[in-house]
């Protein structure tokens, strides 16, 4: 593993744009050894240097269909994009830009959903549902469930303990049998066959169930081939149910790209562990390169947040910097 700080002496370069990037940035778009571990901190220009890695890629002769990229928001996939086709439009001024559509940028729900509709037979019906939605089925499903035994008077905040439990048994991928009977284990059976009986996923079961249909040799030998190149954005935090499936993915011969900062991990109440990216070099035996320069806040800013993370347990090596002066 080798680790390259943003704040090289090496010269920059610049794109078609007039876009200047830095040594490490560099290495990050050319680097094809393996897989790729960039630790980014805020500000770094993280998002420019993936849109650049995906456009080199095509420009280089990989397949749309063979790059996928996930984002942790539709906002931040939607911002992706855009950079991307603007690369593409400038290295590749001759592509017809629909020829893009078979690479998917986005969230690892919607993949997971167009996974399961598009190649598992039995889901082709499913439909997503987001929390309101959810919460509505349910309120309407409330005695079938069963919710009524789980010993909680008001029925809104019945149904939104039980989703919230509900969701951290599928983050960590439990099944029914690894629950301690009771209420809760009996209701949560026949929610999964309520959920079945009304075609929907929530969208953490979309990400359960992809992994249990790539455990598949048949559903596996099908998809995998099609795919060359998997970056993840937001790698500190990611729960275990999404480590599952991005480690399925990434088998070889992928190339995995994992993008995060464990400085910034913010979603552990939420099922995230932040041990997925510290552990990720090793775990993969992944090259590693830093982006430590923040472009976007005043120095002053930057070294108070510097010595804040300086006390963060086992961090991640990196030391943050500024290139815009201090202001009064």
């Amino acid at each position: 593993m080798t680790r390259s700080p943003d704040s090289s002496s090496a010269p920059p370069a610049r794109d078609h744009g007039g876009i200047v990037y830095s040594p490490a940035q560099q290495a990050i778009i050319a680097h094809r050894d393996g897989h790729l571990q960039v630790v980014a901190c805020a500000g770094s220009g993280k998002t420019e240097t993936m849109a650049m890695r995906i456009a080199t890629l095509l420009a280089e002769g990989v397949a749309p269909s063979q790059i996928l990229a996930f984002t942790f928001t539709v906002e931040a996939a939607e911002g992706l994009k855009a950079r991307v086709l603007r690369k593409v439009r400038e290295r590749l001024p001759d592509l017809p830009l629909d020829r893009l559509s078979p690479m998917f940028i986005g969230t690892i729900h919607a993949w997971c959903q167009r996974f399961l509709t598009e190649l598992v037979p039995r889901y082709a019906t499913y439909d997503l549902f987001a929390d309101h939605r959810l919460v509505g089925l349910l309120t309407r499903e409330y005695e079938r469930v069963g919710l009524q035994h789980l010993g909680i008077d008001a029925r809104t905040e019945t149904v939104r303990r039980f989703l919230d439990t509900a969701s951290v048994v599928e983050n960590e991928m439990l099944g029914a049998d690894d629950l301690p009977p009771g209420p809760f284990r009996d209701a949560y059976v026949r929610y999964r066959q309520m959920l079945d009986r009304y075609r929907v996923l929530t969208f953490n079961q979309s990400i359960a169930r992809t992994v249990e249909e790539l455990r598949k040799p048949e559903v596996f030998a099908a998809f995998h081939p099609r795919l060359a190149h998997l970056l993840v954005d937001e790698f500190q935090d990611i729960n275990p149910a999404q480590a599952r499936l991005i480690e399925r993915l990434a088998a070889d011969p992928v190339t995995l790209c994992a993008v995060g900062d464990d400085d910034q991990a913010i979603y552990q109440w939420r099922g995230s562990s932040v041990a997925f990216i510290r552990d990720f070099a090793a775990r993969f035996d992944a090259h590693t390169e830093t982006l430590d320069t923040n472009r976007r806040s005043r120095s002053t800013i930057v070294e108070a947040a510097a010595r804040f993370a300086d006390a963060i347990p086992d961090r991640l090596p990196k030391d943050i910097r500024a290139t815009r002066e201090a202001h009064p």
